[in-house]
């Protein structure tokens, strides 16, 4: 995409998106001006809020609104396809906030890059350059490049190339390793493999205990074998994963489940079971 082409066209959506919002707001102010004066209790603004969105102006402008939005997201999105070939989330971050500054929003990133909030914020720009707010130096590029070389550019468990995310091994958080950056430490995970690494708590525990036992667990506990097995089926998520694990610890128990077992499973329908044990059958086969 034609770098003239994309700024302009960048400034254009900003421009009608702030556009959009002046007129959210008149026409706020505009409903709220008619009352004052009038209103004595919080309910009764509260009142006249919801009813000007209910009117047709108001649904109508955040209609354009979003459609504004849906089109900023789609040129980001455009623009990291065009220039990254990596699917690592801080990669995306920092090419965005590198090329558009200031003028691209914490949600705009957040929702381009499909990452929370909180780790938006910690990329901030210093003299021109996206630097991260963790105290430390960080992986360095050639680091990075070797880990994803090493690992083949997919997920060291699952071997999805989608969502991918460097994890570490060790935990920077606590830890008193002096080489925590350093490839030995870190492997490629996806988004969901990389919460399951962590035992479903990104804060709170790990589901193996040192390097070596992070490679182990990668290929051997009962938890990862049955989320390889069954991710792939349509409803299928990393909650519903927790629940059949806790109910079945095993793949043994799992492959003798019968579909009525498996619908006593919180989350799981009938629909649902018949489609794990259609897959458990096959595979056993």
């Amino acid at each position: 995409m034609d770098t003239d082409y994309l700024e302009n066209y960048h400034l254009e959506l900003k421009n009608r998106k702030h556009k959009i919002l002046d007129e959210l707001w008149e026409l706020t102010q505009k409903h709220l001006d008619e009352y004052i004066g009038k209103i004595t209790k919080s309910r009764e603004e509260l009142d006249i809020l919801m009813a000007v969105e209910n009117t047709d102006e108001f649904k109508t402008l955040l209609k354009d609104l979003s459609c504004v939005k849906n089109s900023l997201n789609e040129l980001y999105t455009q623009f990291l396809d065009d220039n990254l070939d990596t699917d690592l989330k801080k990669d995306k971050i920092i090419a965005l906030k590198e090329m558009w500054k200031e003028e691209i929003t914490t949600e705009e990133i957040t929702r381009a890059v499909n990452c929370s909030k909180g780790y938006t914020r910690q990329f901030y720009l210093l003299d021109g350059k996206v630097v991260q707010k963790d105290g430390r130096n960080g992986i360095s590029a050639k680091t990075k490049r070797y880990v994803l070389k090493r690992d083949q550019n997919s997920c060291v468990v699952c071997g999805s190339p989608k969502n991918l995310e460097i994890h570490h091994i060790i935990p920077v958080m606590g830890s008193t390793i002096k080489d925590q950056d350093e490839s030995h430490n870190l492997a490629l995970l996806c988004k969901e493999c990389h919460y399951l690494a962590h035992s479903g708590n990104y804060y709170k525990g790990l589901a193996y205990e040192d390097l070596e036992g992070f490679w182990e667990w990668t290929q051997n506990t009962e938890k990862t074998k049955i989320w390889l097995i069954l991710k792939d089926i349509h409803g299928v998520g990393l909650k519903i994963t927790e629940n059949i694990y806790r109910c079945f610890p095993s793949m043994e128990e799992l492959e003798n489940a019968n579909i009525k077992s498996l619908t006593r499973v919180p989350l799981v329908n009938k629909g649902l079971a018949e489609r794990i044990k259609l897959k458990l059958d096959n595979r056993i086969i």
